[in-house]
């Protein structure tokens, strides 16, 4: 359980902030998001509320594919394996890039571009593959946190959304440290302003 909790609060504190810096850049998302929050009956988020937030949804997808929390995740080859094309023998210990599957154009047009509507119906551009998003990992080894997570970022962003209008200049690019888990080193600039 601690590490479940110690897990998550990284993670998601990593997925919200990259969402909180893509929402203030395309403002017409942030309205969206904010629309769709306060829609709902209740200031407080309830578990039948999670499947109200569609923009939000599409938004938390793009920010996780963009900014992977766990940009790679180590694996044990159990059993001598070929991929593509590349002999691995039982015992090797590889490592699959997450945040690197996520931004290869093969499967993602415009890769480093913010564009929630790839995960829309019309376009589910995360369908070309099985493995092609992957922020949770993949298989049997899913995060078992995937849901809870989903639960924890849209809570904190509904009340975020609620209370606050913010602005992230456009051209910014975040300068990103991915030594362990990925954070802007610069604190990401931002200026919040009380709705009211």
């Amino acid at each position: 359980m601690i590490f479940l909790l110690m897990a998550a609060h990284d993670t998601t504190t990593i997925t919200l902030t990259t969402m909180v810096q893509y929402l203030g850049q395309y403002p017409q998302w942030q309205d969206r998001c904010r629309a769709e929050v306060l829609a709902l009956e209740s200031e407080t988020l309830g578990y039948e509320d999670l499947d109200r937030l569609p923009s939000v949804d599409l938004v938390m997808k793009e920010a996780l594919r963009l900014v992977t929390p766990v940009p790679a995740l180590p694996r044990h080859v159990v059993k001598d394996t070929e991929v593509l094309g590349h002999f691995l023998p039982a015992g090797t210990e590889a490592s699959i890039g997450l945040h690197f599957t996520q931004h290869m154009p093969e499967s993602w047009p415009e890769p480093e571009k913010f564009d929630p509507g790839r995960f829309a119906e019309d376009r589910r551009e995360d369908k070309i593959h099985r493995y092609a998003w992957t922020p949770f990992g993949g298989g049997v080894h899913k995060c078992i946190g995937l849901y809870f997570a989903g639960m924890q970022v849209k809570s904190v962003l509904n009340q975020l959304l609620r209370r606050y209008r913010w602005h992230v200049d456009p051209a910014y690019v975040a300068p990103m440290n991915f030594m362990a888990l990925p954070y802007p080193t610069d604190g990401l600039p931002i200026r919040l302003e009380p709705l009211g």
